[in-house]
């Protein structure tokens, strides 16, 4: 088997692999949430737009924000793994091509996901004035090869052993990312245009004509790899368990009088899950994700109906996501050695869940302040409720089979 052979194979493994556990994270309720959150993000962002006068300073600077931090997500796929630096290493003169390859098709598969980010970001350039075919043409231009070089910095940092060079280069890529994005929308969008051109000019010359006898990095090549997947299959673990994801354990001390609060010593379904849900960040960062989400979507949202919708739905989501709780509990020594019922498990969850999504009631109702004290108490209301029901109802039914 050749070395093209073997890249083939694997990345005929890798795509049915993520295809198996995509199945199961787009499932019927997560698809229904994500269109109901996709509508009023919608009908948020088309409201918005229409307060945008041409000469607001704003809208341009949350433009610069959006794309400089859409820019870094996503990277050039490898598929190296870590025996390849050891068994590859006699033969990696054939890594060449494979890597152009590896880089072209992550090149026009990320460039994809530029051309969506510029089609929604659209209406707020023709909101100010930037209009015009050939205008929407430049700006899709800009972003696409903004990305390129990003990409192309990285590659470049596969064939660098000098870890200085390699910081340099992302210094200026990153001062050449803001130069064109305050070029493109404070001054030209055709003098944002030529200066990407000009980076991405000088960035291909370095990479396929100074650098192209340069050896291959392995270690950066095995370490950036390992990243991007583990990140991959941290979001896929969020939904459904698989052998390939890391979560991170932290101490976590300055949680511990909350602890003392949610959960006693004599009931140790709920002081062990408590301590698991704090310290674990695939449960603890996950739920600061969407409530600060859910937070700024019902910040910005004018509509009462909206705000509810919204509220409700990022409830919901929280729950969904932290009931594999549950799993981490079948999962635990101490509770398969003790004679312990399903029910006592399932009601340390509720307990658990009803205190976090309660607190997420509390914070979306403050969230919608800027709307009056009638918002505020309709959306903790119906928030409550919904709460109460998701947690009596659907969480003893879905735990108990």
């Amino acid at each position: 088997m050749t070395v093209r052979d073997m890249f083939k194979k694997r990345t005929y493994e890798y795509y049915r692999r993520i295809g198996k556990y995509l199945k199961y994270v787009f499932n019927d309720h997560f698809v229904i949430a994500l269109m109901i959150l996709t509508g009023a993000l919608g009908f948020t962002y088309s409201d918005y737009v229409e307060t945008v006068a041409p000469s607001d300073l704003l809208p341009r600077l949350l433009l610069v924000v959006i794309v400089y931090s859409v820019l870094p997500v996503g990277g050039i796929r490898t598929l190296i793994e870590p025996a390849d630096g050891i068994y590859l290493l006699p033969i990696e003169k054939q890594m060449a091509p494979i890597m152009r390859r590896h880089l072209l098709v992550s090149g026009l598969f990320l460039s994809a996901g530029m051309a969506v980010i510029a089609t929604l970001t659209m209406p707020l350039m023709e909101a100010l004035d930037i209009t015009g075919q050939a205008y929407s043409l430049s700006w899709l231009a800009v972003l696409i090869c903004l990305k390129l070089i990003d990409l192309l910095v990285q590659y470049h940092s596969f064939q660098s052993d000098s870890l200085s060079l390699i910081r340099t280069i992302s210094i200026g890529k990153h001062i050449l990312i803001l130069g064109t994005l305050g070029l493109s929308l404070f001054v030209s969008l055709w003098a944002g245009l030529a200066l990407a051109l000009g980076g991405l000019s000088g960035l291909l010359y370095l990479v396929f004509s100074y650098s192209r006898e340069k050896l291959w990095n392995w270690d950066r090549m095995i370490d950036v790899e390992q990243k991007r997947v583990q990140g991959i299959y941290r979001l896929i673990n969020l939904f459904i368990e698989t052998p390939y994801g890391q979560n991170k354990v932290k101490r976590m001390k300055g949680f511990d009088p909350l602890i003392r609060v949610i959960s006693s010593k004599t009931d140790p379904h709920m002081y062990y899950i408590s301590r698991v849900f704090i310290r674990q960040t695939a449960f603890s960062e996950l739920y600061v994700r969407l409530l600060t989400i859910g937070l700024i979507v019902i910040y910005f949202t004018p509509v009462l109906w909206l705000r509810t919708l919204v509220s409700v739905l990022f409830i919901y989501l929280i729950g969904f996501q932290l009931l594999p709780l549950k799993q981490v509990l079948d999962e635990s020594v101490h509770f398969k050695l003790y004679p312990y019922t399903n029910t006592d498990k399932i009601k340390a969850i509720q307990k658990l869940l009803n205190a976090a999504l309660m607190v997420t009631s509390i914070i979306f109702s403050l969230g919608s302040l800027n709307g009056g004290w009638e918002t505020t108490g309709v959306v903790f209301l119906i928030s409550t409720l919904f709460v109460f029901g998701f947690n009596s109802v659907y969480v003893p039914r879905r735990l108990g089979h």
